[in-house]
């Protein structure tokens, strides 16, 4: 299941953030950052098999129409180059110690931000992707807000780690977004004069 296309926008919440917290906050955005980076590197070597096959030079070759498209869309089934076959590869993260820092959503999240790098890559519309190195990932997010990162009223919940929002009474933009419904939920960390500070 996707990021719904319903119009949406989006509202910053500051995060009153423990040592302890921003401990585990820490952890979380390393494992999420493993886990991206690892299915990067599965969709880069899925594309370079896919790319040196002769289906696919069969492929490039056919002049453009719907043959053509069709005959590349069964060469990146054959390949498993796909956000659908990605996922299926990050389930084994689940298992792993990981799974003990993020939840099936957030895996699922990272290895989508993992494909379309790598599918834009493939289409000629970027650059080669680069891989995270260790504190360069900023950010984790699920898919929904019924279960993993989830909105609460006044704070995020994720697998035991609860966070309360700082929230001005007063600020009628803030309190108007948070009347809305929530769609899903991204635990951001920017470094601000050596100092770490985390939103919703």
């Amino acid at each position: 299941m996707g990021i719904s296309k319903t119009p949406s926008f989006i509202v910053e919440v500051p995060l009153r953030v423990t040592e302890k917290d921003g401990k585990q906050a820490r952890s979380r955005l390393e494992a999420a950052r493993q886990v991206r980076n690892a299915c990067l590197g599965e969709a880069l070597k899925r594309l370079k098999a896919m790319r040196g096959s002769v289906e696919y030079q069969t492929a490039k070759a056919l002049p453009k129409g719907k043959g053509r498209i069709d005959t590349f869309k069964a060469v990146r089934k054959q390949y498993g180059f796909s956000e659908a076959s990605l996922h299926s590869y990050a389930k084994q993260f689940g298992k792993s110690w990981i799974g003990h820092h993020l939840d099936s959503q957030a895996i699922q999240a990272q290895a989508s931000i993992a494909f379309k790098s790598a599918n834009r890559y493939a289409l000629g519309k970027g650059g080669r992707p680069r891989f995270k190195s260790k504190g360069q990932l900023d950010s984790v997010e699920g898919k929904s807000n019924v279960t993993g990162i989830m909105w609460k009223a006044d704070h995020i919940e994720w697998k035991g780690l609860v966070l309360a929002g700082v929230i001005d009474p007063k600020d009628e933009v803030l309190a108007y977004g948070l009347s809305c419904r929530v769609k899903y939920v991204r635990l951001v960390r920017r470094k601000l004069n050596k100092t770490e500070r985390y939103f919703a």
